[in-house]
């Protein structure tokens, strides 16, 4: 009995499946490898970005000491910029972030503008060793209330200061600023140079240069930090 011959067009469909097979097999792979590699890729950028170690002792703040965040602001009484965060966007962190126990906010001094920037940062320093939190925030407010044209001359800064605290607490003040501050200053922007800190406002969140584009993006960044810390 004859045998029957295979046909030439079984053997190349079967060919051309196996093809088809191999094609999507190496397409899989190649997706697959992607794919992790994206995968790597983010979670690397996550723990690449790590926080900076921070001395937060003897710095002025707002809030709950024992807050699970700390934000800090390098900032200069000269800057607009600052002075625009200052009015804009510290309300909303005042009442967002502090206000509701998720973060305690810090103020450090780096004084880049001119003169006038070093000036108001030795007396700011001068007004926080006397009165503490309380007096050197509210001359924090009355200081970026001024017009950055302004001088910040001795007579200047000591009426601002008796705007808010007593001519007792104003002239303990000035006593202390007439012997110096540099050294609370110079703790200050040292701690800037070695966070690698270019302008003001400069923002840190539990030791993360923030790098967000506006409030709800601090916000979240904030929350995250607060759920890292639960």
């Amino acid at each position: 009995m004859a045998k029957k011959k295979k046909s030439a067009g079984n053997t190349s469909g079967a060919a051309s499946k196996a093809s088809k097979v191999i094609v999507w097999v190496v397409l899989a792979i190649v997706l697959l490898v992607v794919a992790l590699v994206l995968i790597n890729n983010y979670t690397g950028s996550s723990s690449d970005e790590a926080s900076q170690d921070i001395d937060y002792s003897s710095q002025p703040f707002l809030g709950d000491e024992n807050a699970p965040v700390k934000i800090v602001e390098f900032g200069d009484y000269k800057c607009i910029h600052c002075q625009e965060f200052h009015h804009n966007n510290f309300p909303v962190i005042d009442q967002e972030l502090i206000d509701t126990g998720k973060a305690s906010f810090y103020f450090m001094n780096m004084p880049i503008i001119n003169a006038d920037s070093e000036k108001g940062a030795q007396f700011s320093e001068a007004v926080y060793q006397v009165l503490g939190d309380d007096g050197f925030w509210k001359f924090h407010d009355v200081l970026f209330a001024e017009d950055l044209n302004t001088s910040f001359t001795d007579d200047f800064l000591m009426d601002k200061l008796r705007e808010v605290v007593s001519d007792e607490e104003a002239e303990e003040v000035l006593q202390v600023y007439n012997k110096g501050t540099d050294d609370a200053v110079s703790t200050d922007t040292e701690l800037a140079d070695e966070l690698g800190v270019q302008g003001t406002p400069t923002i840190f969140v539990n030791g993360k240069l923030f790098e967000g584009q506006d409030m709800n993006d601090l916000i979240d960044m904030v929350d995250e930090e607060t759920q890292e810390a639960n």
